[in-house]
């Protein structure tokens, strides 16, 4: 399984294969919540996770 927690206009979005998951407020609650999907996850399937944050300006 696959996730994916992307930062976008100061929301964190959790995402899975393309599809949205949850919306939180901060980092360390997507964190959290890929974690617990994570340790339910079966264990036999390869696991990922990456992190996108939105592009700063100047």
């Amino acid at each position: 399984m696959r996730f994916e927690v992307v930062e976008e206009a100061d929301e964190w979005i959790v995402r899975s294969e393309g599809c949205e998951l949850a919306r939180y407020g901060d980092q360390d609650t997507a964190l959290h919540d890929v974690a617990d999907r994570l340790r339910n996850a079966d264990s036999r399937a390869p696991a990922g996770l990456s992190v996108r944050y939105q592009t700063r300006t100047a």
